[in-house]
């Protein structure tokens, strides 16, 4: 509550145009789109529709605003774009939105979550990440391989496939393993292993090929810096009490809260 969550959320609403009053409704808004992944909850699936319905109301709402007065920032670039022809439709430009909002908030928010919690776990890590830029760096990738926000991906088969002798038609959905993929022990030595000196680290966390990430330059960012202001303000960290609180979300790794008991460095104040 403290960082994870809303640094994401501040961010991505800001360079959207979403204004500052309204930021809270897409935390909200965004959490239960997540949560429509669980599949056997039909609780979830149902507020998950409901949000979607929400997004899109106020989109369209946001959208008449920003058509009479355009701002820099991105819903208004989509608009122009709309605008200027077949480029977006206005259902097309609402959908976007509401991908770029919820993705560009829930992942990060996992992504320093995930990160800070296998730092702890590892205090020869944490001292190695605090050393230097690239150490951090090589932290994120790490934690993105190792503990990925996004679980696994779903694909519709667009032609015939052999695999391991098993015909896969068109047609066919397919539940793709991100996690699986990214302890292959082909691609990554020992694979079980949390290990932020890799010298090649490989993982398919932002996607692969044209479903790659658009968001995955901001995402590492984002985590950097707020791992860099982290590690400058507070010297040392530990798991304060009651650990750490997983979330249940079938389709993505973070957790519900991540409590820690931070010693501040000299000269700054609370």
């Amino acid at each position: 509550q403290a960082l994870a969550k809303p640094l994401p959320a501040i961010v991505i609403a800001e360079m959207m145009g979403v204004p500052r009053a309204d930021r809270h409704l897409f935390e909200r808004w965004s959490e239960a789109l997540v949560g429509g992944t669980d599949i056997f909850n039909p609780g979830m699936i149902r507020g998950s529709a409901e949000a979607n319905m929400e997004m899109r109301d106020y989109l369209s709402r946001l959208t008449v605003a920003k058509r009479r007065s355009p701002g820099q920032d991105l819903i208004s670039q989509l608009i122009a774009a709309e605008e200027a022809g077949d480029k977006l439709t206005l259902d097309e430009l609402h959908s976007n939105c509401i991908l770029l909002l919820a993705a560009g908030h829930e992942t990060t928010t996992r992504l320093i979550g995930n990160c800070l919690y296998l730092l702890l776990q590892h205090p020869a890590q944490m001292a190695l990440a605090r050393s230097s830029e690239a150490a951090l760096t090589n932290a994120l990738e790490e934690s993105l391989r190792f503990e990925p926000p996004v679980l696994c991906t779903v694909r519709l088969v667009k032609e015939p496939i052999s695999l391991h002798g098993l015909k896969i038609e068109p047609g066919h959905v397919l539940l793709l393993s991100i996690a699986g993929a990214n302890r292959d022990p082909k691609v990554n030595v020992d694979p079980d292993r949390f290990d932020i000196s890799r010298e090649k680290i490989v993982h398919v966390s932002f996607g692969y090929g044209i479903h790659l990430c658009l968001g995955m330059s901001l995402a590492r960012l984002e985590a950097k810096i707020a791992f860099t202001k982290l590690f400058e303000r507070y010297p040392a960290l530990r798991f304060a009490e009651g650990g750490p609180n997983w979330g249940e979300t079938p389709m993505f790794r973070g957790l519900k809260t991540l409590v820690v008991a931070p010693t501040r460095s000299q000269g700054i104040a609370a």
